[in-house]
């Protein structure tokens, strides 16, 4: 990948007139509120409608799946959560996850020429070099859905306990402006959130890390062990077993896999 670049960024005063103007051209979304800092995007969004979306300059209190937190990323991060119809609920974790990862790739693809490659971990990991760059949060309510996409931009370390398994936009050597991460991933989702459960799996599937690997799993009912048939998106994932095949879902399993298999 490219060498490294010194970050830069448009000032948060300049976001909300660029993302409505975003929006505009978008179905989706409705409104956009921006924020110099908020607690968890996740938490503001839910008091808007469908169609809403929260963008912050930083999070102090993000979380991620089973109750995990997510780190502070100061301003090197990038933190959004949207509000968004969902008749097959299913289907919007994978559909925002290639979102994000298109996202990526588009604006890398601008600064350097060429592209990393961001794979998917199911159910909400985004992993360049096989370290998570990023993830999704797909909170459900009736037939709506809050997404959340935390995706670090800038950060140049991570603390100790992370930095095996954690990287950055800057540390894979692609200084972003995160207004324009932040414009391409609201279009993305925009297209994938309308895109047939075909063409979701399809592309799902080409990203994936986990199929054909040997995993383990966290689980309600203790750790299982076993090699990963395929993504359900309506069962979660398949995994075989010594004891035969088994269905593990999202809302309560947690993925392990070692970094060489990934």
């Amino acid at each position: 990948m490219s060498g490294h670049a010194s970050p830069s960024g448009r000032p948060i005063d300049q976001w909300p007139d660029a993302l409505e103007a975003t929006i505009a051209r978008c179905a989706s979304w409705r409104s956009v509120t921006v924020v110099r800092e908020t607690a968890s995007t996740q938490d503001h969004a839910r008091n808007l409608h469908v169609g809403d979306v929260v963008i912050a300059g930083r999070q102090t209190a993000g979380r991620g799946r089973l109750g995990r937190a997510w780190i502070d990323t100061a301003e090197d991060g990038l933190a959004l959560s949207a509000n968004i119809a969902a008749d097959s609920p299913h289907w919007i974790s994978l559909a925002a996850a290639i979102a994000a990862a298109q996202a990526i790739e588009d604006l890398c693809r601008r600064a350097t020429g060429g592209a990393p490659i961001v794979r998917l971990k199911w159910p909400n990991d985004l992993v360049i070099a096989q370290k998570k760059v990023g993830g999704i949060l797909v909170e459900r309510n009736d037939r709506s859905a809050t997404i959340g996409i935390g995706i670090n931009c800038t950060q140049r370390a991570f603390p100790a306990e992370l930095s095996s398994r954690a990287t950055s936009l800057l540390l894979q050597g692609f200084a972003i402006d995160r207004l324009d991460l932040a414009q391409l991933l609201l279009e993305r989702v925009d297209f994938w959130s309308a895109a047939s459960e075909e063409a979701i799996n399809e592309e799902f599937a080409a990203r994936d890390c986990l199929v054909g690997n040997q995993a383990s799993f966290r689980t309600p009912n203790g750790i299982v062990d076993g090699h990963v048939l395929r993504v359900d998106p309506s069962l979660g994932i398949v995994v075989r077993t010594s004891r035969g095949d088994q269905h593990l879902p999202a809302a309560t399993t947690s993925v392990f896999v070692p970094e060489d298999r990934l």
